[in-house]
């Protein structure tokens, strides 16, 4: 395989991923007390690499789109080669269109991906956790969050809420576009609210969507001008990530648009949205939302369970 598809194959993989989100992970472990978020990261990487092995559920919805047929009909040429890096090339640079391939029926995705025998046979390697014990894997992550905790609660770039020097520290990594990341936003607003004394810090990641990237950018810039939390809050309801629902959040939130639209071209804050998404992949992030507090996960998604985890690192 060329590099090329790898490079395809790879996008597909991802973004299917962001686009099934923890709702697909949920569905193939419907027998599972618990659901917690490091079995959704173990079948996450089995939907990988079943997605990775057999591509075509996604491309045969990509080539009926409209768009993609019109590429096609331009073609001039009848060289297989040719016409197989041209595909390639439009898959390169529309990588939305896999997202929006999957997210128009990821019900038919995910029961696909769980009735074949590729995914089945890695059922046995992933299995429920038993209890409250703490699994040897789950040590073992929890050492790379804690001996990456200074860049991850200490990162320059990244915004914060809360004190800086807090002895409870959260960090989240997350997606503009991902859906779950957006039912935590309220969750979150709550949190930071009833708990000043906690300090909050967000690392905006962007690979689900074309206008994610802009979107961390602009977050970032937002928190040098001491707009954080309200252009957070505000992206994190539109019902559609565009460019021009992102400026319409920052001039909703009192911000000069021309001055943000500079800052966010400035070399400080392009690479360190780069430097977060390093930061991710060197702690082994798998999925979004991804909640540390203190160097360990934070699994939950009530607000009470949060809460009193919360408490319990006072």
């Amino acid at each position: 395989m060329n590099k090329n598809m790898n490079t395809v194959l790879k996008a597909i993989s991802i973004v299917a991923l962001g686009a099934i989100g923890a709702s697909g992970a949920m569905l193939m472990c419907q027998n599972c007390p618990k659901k917690e978020a490091k079995l959704q990261n173990k079948i996450s990487t089995e939907v990988s690499k079943y997605i990775e092995q057999n591509p075509e559920l996604i491309l045969e919805k990509i080539a009926k789109t409209e768009k993609f047929g019109l590429t096609i009909k331009n073609l001039t040429v009848t060289n297989e080669e040719t016409i197989r890096n041209s595909v390639l090339e439009y898959l390169e640079n529309n990588q939305h269109l896999i997202s929006d391939a999957i997210s128009s029926n990821p019900d038919s995705l995910v029961n696909n991906i769980i009735n074949s025998e590729a995914f089945k046979n890695a059922l046995p390697t992933v299995s429920a956790p038993s209890g409250e014990a703490t699994s040897e894997e789950q040590v073992v992550d929890n050492q790379k969050y804690i001996d990456n905790w200074e860049q991850l609660s200490q990162n320059p770039v990244s915004p914060y809420v809360g004190p800086k020097n807090a002895k409870v520290t959260i960090v989240e990594f997350f997606d503009f576009a991902c859906t779950h990341c957006k039912s935590m936003g309220p969750l979150l607003t709550a949190l930071i609210n009833n708990n000043p004394d906690v300090k909050f810090v967000f690392q905006p990641l962007f690979f689900i969507s074309e206008h994610s990237p802009y979107a961390a950018k602009v977050a970032v810039a937002a928190f040098k001008k001491g707009k954080f939390k309200e252009v957070y809050n505000g992206i994190m309801t539109l019902p559609e990530l565009t460019e021009e629902s992102i400026n319409q959040i920052v001039v909703d939130e009192g911000l000069n648009l021309d001055e943000i639209k500079s800052m966010v071209e400035e070399k400080e804050i392009r690479r360190g949205v780069q430097d977060i998404d390093a930061l991710s992949q060197l702690i082994g992030v798998q999925g979004v939302p991804l909640m540390l507090i203190n160097g360990q996960e934070l699994h939950g998604r009530d607000y009470n369970e949060l809460q009193r985890i919360i408490n319990s690192f006072k």
